[in-house]
């Protein structure tokens, strides 16, 4: 992994968007060179995994029907049938096909999925997408009070709360905005950030990360 720009500085506001000070993004998450391929690569084991094997078909002996052989084998003139369930009849059974128990589950590198974090999140900070609030205590629960911060902290289009608190009434005022969606900073999907036009991430979200790629010597490890 190749980091092009070591750090990111960007204002922290709050919900009035007024400034209230700022923040450092590490460079090994938010400056990093994009790998494509790892990013597809995370998509694919994303939605793969998320894929629940509710295709079911009926074998031949699950076909309701006589096992009664319709008729003799020989001297009839017709092609020779066992059976009324076979797969060449019309209400037979199907051959190969799905059982219901598939799995469909995809793994990935450890390391491989970082980098695609790191990609699609680098994307996202090019394009000046990212805002980072000071907390997400919300004081209404109201969902129309919710809409006017979105409009004052100028989000447009599908917006990607990352936190890492949940905050009662921060969760009830925007749960009923279908452009906005919620994750805690610990389950951060490649597809939910390449999924969302905006990003928003409370400043304790980013000072865990940085405190942790200080601890794992992450920085270190990339260049």
């Amino acid at each position: 992994m190749h980091i092009v720009k070591d750090k990111i500085k960007l204002p922290v506001v709050n919900f009035e968007n007024k400034k209230v000070g700022d923040v450092v993004l590490p460079g090994a998450v938010f400056g990093v060179e994009p790998d494509v391929f790892s990013v597809q690569l995370a998509v694919k084991v994303y939605l793969a995994n998320r894929r629940q094997a509710t295709a079911k078909t009926r074998t031949i002996s699950e076909v309701k029907g006589t096992g009664k052989k319709p008729w003799r084998q020989k001297g009839t003139g017709r092609a020779r049938v066992g059976t009324h369930r076979s797969p060449l009849w019309r209400g037979g059974a199907v051959v190969f096909g799905p059982t219901g128990i598939q799995n469909y589950k995809l793994s990935m590198n450890k390391k491989q999925h970082f980098l695609a974090l790191a990609s699609v999140l680098t994307d996202k900070a090019n394009e000046n997408k990212i805002t980072v609030i000071e907390t997400e205590e919300y004081s209404s629960a109201k969902t129309k009070d919710f809409v006017k911060t979105l409009e004052t902290l100028k989000l447009e289009g599908k917006t990607l709360f990352v936190i890492d608190n949940f905050d009662e009434n921060f969760l009830r005022a925007c749960r009923n905005i279908p452009t906005v969606s919620v994750d805690p900073s610990d389950n951060l999907s490649v597809y939910d950030v390449l999924n969302a036009n905006n990003l928003v991430f409370t400043k304790s979200v980013i000072d865990d990360i940085n405190s942790q790629i200080v601890e794992e010597g992450e920085v270190k490890e990339a260049k």
